[in-house]
């Protein structure tokens, strides 16, 4: 019983880190959900002002969800985690246009959204949720890019 305790607890402390080693497709979705990035807190994040958001914040949330997306078999996986690396070379990008990020947000959220069609019990609202919010940032960014361009 200790060592389970104790196994909790580095568990516990860990949780930002993500396991080294691949999923399989044996482990439970909620095993790999509470292993996950915080769904909630990026929906939050993606409910909010996109002028706000600093590159950096969202270059780390990037590389977060990359990492924990590491070792997935699944091709819609593997999609969704190409996406986020192009979503953060055009974040690192000088010349990087706004439309550009706008339709690798709309991606990311149409994948997300099937991805949470797929999912099992409790992970495919959340999903659904994350997915609808990626699309309403971008929808956001295009609005905020054209204002920018009236006013210029």
């Amino acid at each position: 019983m200790a060592a389970k305790d104790e196994k909790t607890m580095q568990q516990e402390a860990h949780s930002s880190e993500v396991e080294k080693e691949p999923k399989t497709a044996k482990k439970s979705a909620n095993s790999e959900v509470d292993n996950a990035p915080d769904i909630e807190s990026l929906t939050e994040i993606l409910h909010g002002d996109p002028t706000e958001i600093e590159s950096e914040e969202a270059i780390d949330s990037i590389d977060e969800w990359v990492d924990f997306l590491k070792g997935h078999k699944e091709e819609n996986i593997k999609e969704l985690s190409a996406s986020l690396k192009e979503l953060k070379k055009l974040l690192k990008g000088k010349k990087t246009e706004a439309s550009q990020i706008v339709e690798v947000l709309a991606k990311l959220g149409e994948q997300t959204n099937a991805i949470g069609d797929e999912a099992g019990r409790g992970v495919k609202g959340p999903m659904h949720t994350l997915g609808k919010a990626l699309i309403t940032f971008s929808h956001k960014i295009e609005r905020a890019a054209a204002k920018a361009e009236k006013e210029a």
